[in-house]
């Protein structure tokens, strides 16, 4: 072998060491980002959860398909429920956005209803949802303020906030009723829980679980947020 071929060896033999260190050093794919949409790392290593982008104000005006969509399902509803006579995701009518008797609310654009029956129950339990979008989020607030039934009603306790603004009445007669009003954006939702007596549980999760649906849709995602889903991340939060 000439004295060329040995040095170019020994060269060759150099790089191939070099390589070797620096592979054992730093390991395959350290210190590049995460791909795109994957969950990140905290300084602990902790893998810390997807952010959810879709706890927004509803601005988008919906079409009619999109917000009957959103109605929850019977078993996205309160554990026990089915679907009551009417169906669910029923497209609404403007009077379903009024006071009794009354012509729709100005700026009334579109609406959803649904409706649950409890399933077993001696009595007749059951859970009346309403959802209304507007042009703008002034005519949506004047609705959502004039909607709200406050004869022979008191606080229903002080759940967590829904939406941009909402509030939660027991009726203070025979039905035993309890009202829950959301306002998000353009959009408010009633849901009405009978028999209820002044517990607003179930009509807050129904109406998170609505309200986080439409948001869903809104972002051009599946409606997937169930009142069961609320309520267990209700209780966690609050641990």
């Amino acid at each position: 072998m000439t004295r060329s071929h040995l040095a170019l060896t020994a060269i060759l033999l150099t790089a191939l060491t070099l390589s070797a260190c620096s592979t054992d050093k730093a390991p395959q794919g350290e210190g590049a980002p995460p791909p795109a949409g994957a969950p990140s790392a905290s300084a602990t290593g902790t893998v810390q959860p997807f952010k959810d982008d879709t706890d927004v104000p509803l601005t988008r005006q919906l079409t009619r398909g999109e917000l009957t969509r959103a109605i929850p399902d019977a078993e996205d509803v309160v554990p026990g429920y089915y679907t009551g006579s009417l169906h669910k995701s029923l497209p609404g009518e403007p009077d379903d956005c009024a006071l009794s008797d009354a012509p729709a609310p100005a700026g009334w654009q579109r609406s959803g209803r649904g409706e649950y029956d409890y399933q077993g129950s001696t009595v007749s339990r059951g859970i009346d949802l309403d959802v209304c979008q507007f042009d703008t989020a002034a005519h949506a607030k004047a609705a959502y303020e004039r909607w709200q039934d406050k004869d022979e009603t008191v606080p229903a306790g002080t759940p967590r906030k829904v939406g941009e603004e909402s509030v939660f009445l027991a009726h203070t007669g025979s039905s035993g009723s309890v009202y829950g009003y959301s306002r998000s954006g353009t959009v408010v939702a009633r849901v009405r829980v009978e028999d209820a007596g002044q517990d607003a549980t179930d009509a807050h999760d129904v109406l998170a679980a609505t309200i986080k649906r439409l948001q869903q849709v809104q972002a051009g995602r599946r409606a997937t947020a169930t009142a069961p889903e609320i309520a267990a991340a209700e209780r966690a939060r609050d641990q």
